[in-house]
C-alpha cells in the first residue's frame, strides 16, 4: 500500500500547488515532509493563479479571506458572489478587534484593539508561513496613529512607519520606523510643509508607500482668507527613510473630495476620486511610478446617479478598491447605514455605465471618533496576495 511519505517529490509539488493558500494549516499536520517543504518552497502557485482576486479584508473588526469570480462580467451573465470566509490568525486575536491592516510583499500588518481595554496593538503576520510577530512599542500606541509597511531596496528589509499624532490637531507631529530584522524603533529627524491625514490610509508598491497630502497652512494673528487646499500624492522611501517631492495627481482634489488609493499587482497606482456631491466616478492608473515622477491615464469613469439616486456619495475617509485592468471594472467597498442597520458593500463599476450592488452582510455600526473618522470601515487589501517566504519569527499561526 502506498503511502505519503512514499510519493515522489514531484507529484507532492503538483498537489500542493493545488491547495488553497489559506489551507496551507492542514497541509503542514499532515506529514514533516510536507511541513519541511512547505516553509522552504513557494507552493499554491496553481490555485494563486485560477484565483486572481484573493484578497483580505476587515469585516466587523475580524481579518477575513476573500474571492470574487468575476469570470463572465460583462457578458451578459450574472455577477457571482463573493466568498467571504473569516480565518484565524493566532488564538490571541479572538481577544482583540481588527481595525486596520497593511499589505506589502505577501506580509500584512494588522492594528489591532483589545476589547476591554481600548488598547491599541500591532501584530506583523505571514500568512503562506503561517507566523507572527506582536510588536513591542516604544511608548503607548494611539489609536490615532497612522502606520505603513515597506522594504530596504537594497537588501529586502521590512520596516514600519508610524505617524504618532502627539496632540489634539489630528495632525503627524512625530515619526518613527521600526525594523523588523532588528526589533528595534528609531525616531525619525524629519520635518516637511505637507500634511498627511490621519484618516488616510496609504498604499505600498514597490516597497514605498504612497499617501495623499495637503499643503500646511500657518496662521498667523488677526483675520485671514485661506483658499481650501488641495490634496497631492506624496511618497515614502523605506530605503532613504524619507519623503519624496509632493506629485501631481491626475485631478485636482480637494480635501472633502472621496478620495482612495489602490494598487495593481506591485507596477501600478491607481486612484479613485468623486467630487463633493458629484454623481462622477473616476479612476485613473500610472503609466510610471517612482518615488518621485509619476505619471496616470484615465481608467474609466461612470455617472452613478441613474443606479444610486441624487446625493450618493463613497465616503471620502473609508471606501477602498481594487481594478481588474483586462474586464475594466473596479470594485468599490465601504459601509453602507440606515437608521437601523449597516451592511459591508461592494459596488462593481464598469465601462458603458456598467454597476452593480453586492451586500457583505450585516456590519457593526461604525463608532466615529471626536475627528469624525470612522472606525471600522470595510478595508479590503487592495493588492492580491502574494505568498512569501520571508520570516519573522516567534509564534506559529493557524491558516
Amino acid at each position: 500500500m502506498t503511502i505519503i511519505s512514499d510519493l515522489s517529490w514531484d507529484l507532492v509539488e503538483k498537489i500542493l500547488s493545488r491547495v488553497p493558500i489559506i489551507s496551507l494549516g492542514a497541509v503542514r499536520s499532515t506529514c514533516k515532509r510536507w511541513n519541511r517543504l512547505s516553509k522552504n518552497r513557494l507552493l499554491c502557485k496553481a490555485e494563486a493563479r485560477r484565483h486572481q482576486f484573493l484578497r483580505f479584508m476587515v469585516k466587523n473588526y475580524k481579518l477575513c479571506s476573500m474571492r470574487f469570480d468575476l469570470h463572465g462580467i460583462l457578458d451578459g451573465e450574472e455577477f457571482v458572489d463573493p466568498s467571504i470566509k473569516e480565518i484565524t490568525v493566532v488564538d490571541s486575536l479572538n481577544h482583540v478587534k481588527v481595525t486596520q491592516v497593511f499589505h506589502c510583499d505577501g506580509l500584512s500588518l494588522c492594528v489591532t484593539k483589545d476589547k476591554e481595554e481600548n488598547k491599541t496593538s500591532l501584530l506583523v503576520w505571514n500568512p503562506y508561513l503561517g507566523q507572527t510577530r506582536w510588536i513591542q512599542a516604544r511608548n503607548d500606541y494611539n489609536r490615532l496613529d497612522l502606520y505603513a509597511l515597506g522594504y530596504d531596496s537594497n537588501n529586502r528589509k521590512h520596516k514600519i512607519l508610524r505617524f504618532l499624532d502627539t496632540g489634539s490637531s489630528y495632525k503627524v507631529t512625530l515619526y518613527e520606523i521600526y525594523d523588523i530584522s532588528s526589533d528595534s524603533w528609531r525616531v525619525l529627524n524629519i520635518t516637511q510643509d505637507w500634511d498627511i491625514m490621519l484618516y488616510h490610509r496609504g498604499v505600498t508598491l514597490k516597497g514605498n508607500t504612497y499617501f495623499f497630502a495637503k499643503k500646511k497652512i500657518l496662521l498667523v494673528d488677526g483675520p485671514v482668507e485661506i483658499a481650501e487646499p488641495h490634496a497631492i500624492l506624496l511618497s515614502f522611501d523605506f530605503t532613504k527613510e524619507r519623503f519624496g517631492p509632493p506629485l501631481p495627481l491626475p485631478v485636482e482634489h480637494y480635501v472633502d473630495d472621496t478620495g482612495t488609493l489602490s494598487s495593481l499587482r506591485d507596477e501600478k497606482l491607481a486612484v479613485l476620486y468623486q467630487p463633493t456631491s458629484m454623481s462622477d466616478v473616476q479612476i485613473w492608473v500610472t503609466t510610471k511610478i517612482e518615488p518621485s515622477v509619476v505619471s496616470w491615464v484615465p481608467f474609466l469613469k461612470i455617472d452613478v446617479e441613474p443606479f444610486t439616486g441624487f446625493g450618493f456619495q463613497f465616503h471620502h475617509d473609508g471606501a477602498s478598491f481594487f481594478i481588474d485592468e483586462e474586464k475594466k471594472v473596479a470594485l468599490v467597498f465601504q459601509i453602507d447605514e440606515s437608521e437601523m442597520t449597516c451592511y459591508d458593500t461592494a459596488y462593481l463599476i464598469g465601462e458603458n455605465g456598467y454597476f452593480e450592488k453586492v451586500g457583505l452582510g450585516e456590519a457593526e455600526k461604525p463608532q466615529w471618533s471626536a475627528n469624525n473618522v470612522g472606525e471600522y470601515c470595510p478595508l479590503v487589501c487592495s493588492c492580491s496576495f502574494v505568498p512569501s517566504l520571508v520570516h519573522i519569527n516567534n509564534e506559529s499561526a493557524g491558516s
